[in-house]
């Protein structure tokens, strides 16, 4: 009876404590909104907003109609709450929904930075639809739900490939899909019909509000520690059995808790270093937006692995991970893609080493709290990640495309999306004239 008491009670603090770090994993929308706003030009940061304002939206619609029920492999889910209310065991399946729901829009929002700027508000409502609705949660359900991933033995702890990975490697292929912005480069060159990329000299066009950026770097920082601490919970606490016992339960906490916290304060910590250092040698003086991404970048990267390794890995793959920050963006530069905003190398290549330097740390510890790791099971893993992600990236962006819905005019890029999508400049102080004196303001 007493030990009864006792589960009952742990699973009170439960339901508040997935309550609390969903929204947390939410709020990291108020801090894609600030890193990503800051980093565009004043002309399109109203775009950015609307976009954030699309995500929570049309993003929670799909997941609730349909997404959810993907994701779980239990189409009983569909339209949750709506069929068959009564029979819900409303802790595990609402508490789930609500913080895989928060995963769900962090993931999607990635894309967003890539294609800033030149990107239709329309076709971006598409985008969330398709990607919230039917690409995220079919993945998820292979990695975390009932899937052969999980089957195997794949580890993904908190996102790292899931999320992040999954999320950039869409950007990247959206921002090839799409094009360049029009002053990036000094012409384009369209290899197919498919992919645009930049040739001759690359600008850099700064965004208008470093500190902006900075107070999004911060919030998602804080954020982090629901979306990856909260998963302690979540993965292991979710749908007990019977013969779980309380002192089992405490367990969990008391070894995952400390564990994942400090792993995620270090990797942090080594992103910020490596990210600084980094960009010191690579553009000879450190500067706030790579610094400020190797935070992300770090936290990132410690997902996957975020209760099983130990704090000194954590650092390592915070530092490597961040240090390829600057790497990742001139080779992008070179390239010819233009991701606006940085999301391959703070969400894209910090997801990849991530994932695979969580099957690095099976190689040094195989088993770990009852979590066994295999980095074949990891690498294999990865490799089916690229070739899903690639594919739906290609059929959603490559499909607008086709019918002329991706990519804004010319005049309205020029002009901003501000006012050519939105009629709402973020700072009409600026702008004088009416609309012939927008232009470029």
């Amino acid at each position: 009876m007493v030990d009864i008491l006792a589960r009952d009670i742990i699973l009170i603090v439960y339901i508040f404590w997935l309550i609390i770090t969903g929204i947390l994993v939410f709020f990291m929308q108020a801090g894609f909104a600030f890193l990503e706003s800051g980093q565009v030009r004043s002309k399109n940061a109203t775009h950015v907003y609307m976009k954030v304002c699309a995500n929570i939206g049309v993003g929670t619609l799909v997941w609730w109609l349909f997404g959810y029920a993907i994701f779980s492999g239990n189409w009983n889910y569909c339209l949750i709450g709506v069929v068959d209310p009564g029979n819900l065991d409303m802790l595990n399946v609402y508490g789930h929904w609500f913080t895989m729901w928060g995963f769900c829009l962090v993931s999607c929002s990635i894309a967003s930075g890539a294609i800033a700027e030149r990107f239709s508000f329309k076709a971006y409502l598409i985008y969330v639809a398709l990607y919230c609705g039917l690409m995220y949660p079919f993945f998820g359900w292979m990695a975390w739900s009932a899937g052969p991933l999980l089957r195997w033995g794949y580890v993904d702890y908190a996102g790292s490939v899931v999320v992040h990975f999954q999320g950039g490697l869409t950007a990247i292929i959206a921002a090839m899909i799409v094009g360049p912005r029009l002053q990036k480069y000094a012409r384009t060159n369209k290899k197919t019909w498919l992919f645009e990329f930049g040739r001759g000299e690359c600008y850099t066009i700064p965004g208008h509000n470093v500190s902006q950026m900075i107070l999004g770097v911060f919030i998602l920082c804080v954020c982090f520690y629901g979306f990856n601490v909260g998963s302690v919970l979540l993965g292991t606490l979710c749908e007990p059995t019977v013969n779980a016992t309380a002192r089992g339960m405490i367990n969990v906490l008391v070894n995952d808790l400390p564990t994942t916290t400090i792993n995620v304060t270090m990797s942090m910590a080594g992103g910020i270093l490596g990210a600084m250092f980094g960009g010191w040698l690579v553009n000879k003086k450190p500067d706030p937006l790579t610094t400020g991404n190797g935070a992300i970048a770090g936290m990132v990267s410690i997902c996957a692995g975020a209760g099983f390794v130990h704090p000194g890995f954590a650092i390592v793959v915070g530092v490597v991970s961040g240090a390829i920050i600057p790497l990742v963006v001139k080779s992008l530069d070179k390239i010819g893609i233009d991701d606006t905003v940085g999301t391959c190398g703070v969400h894209c290549t910090a997801g990849a080493i991530g994932g695979i330097s969580t099957g690095v740390m099976g190689l040094i510890r195989p088993a770990y709290h009852g979590v066994s790791c295999h980095i074949g099971v990891q690498a294999l893993g990865f490799i089916i990640c690229i070739a899903y992600a690639c594919l739906c990236a290609i059929i959603i962006f490559g499909g607008l495309k086709a019918v002329g819905l991706g990519r804004v005019s010319e005049e309205d890029e020029t002009l901003g999306l501000d006012i050519s999508e939105h009629m709402t400049p973020t700072y009409p102080e600026f702008v004088s004239g009416g609309i012939s004196g927008m232009k470029g303001y």
